[in-house]
């Protein structure tokens, strides 16, 4: 109604650059996670919001890598307006990985980590 977006979509839009970069990185979620009986979750999520995205404006989402830990690793992302490259919001999510039997952080496996690298 007030022609922005709103403003929990950004999550769905970092939730986006992820998976491309996992998937341009090579990682098969399921080869990779799940069929060595673990998971992933995001730990911590934080948007810094710089200016409105409105409707129906066109955007990207540029992911980095951030910090590669024992467990976690995180990303940065930047949404900006794609006709003048304006800054709409700056964004951070560290994810940690899970052991699916016990539900408790467990290692990163050396493999994933050298594919998100």
């Amino acid at each position: 109604m007030q022609g922005v977006v709103y403003y929990a979509n950004y999550l769905l839009y970092a939730e986006v650059g992820r998976f491309a970069y996992l998937q341009h990185k090579g990682v098969d979620y399921r080869r990779d996670v799940l069929e060595r009986g673990l998971d992933f979750t995001i730990a911590s999520a934080s948007v810094r919001y710089l200016a409105p995205l409105r409707y129906p404006d066109e955007f990207d989402v540029r992911v980095t890598l951030g910090d590669v830990r024992h467990s976690s690793w995180s990303f940065r992302y930047l949404v900006t307006k794609a006709e003048r490259d304006t800054i709409c919001a700056e964004m951070e999510t560290v994810q940690v990985f899970l052991d699916r039997a016990t539900g408790r952080p467990t290692r990163m496996p050396s493999v994933f980590a050298e594919r998100l690298r």
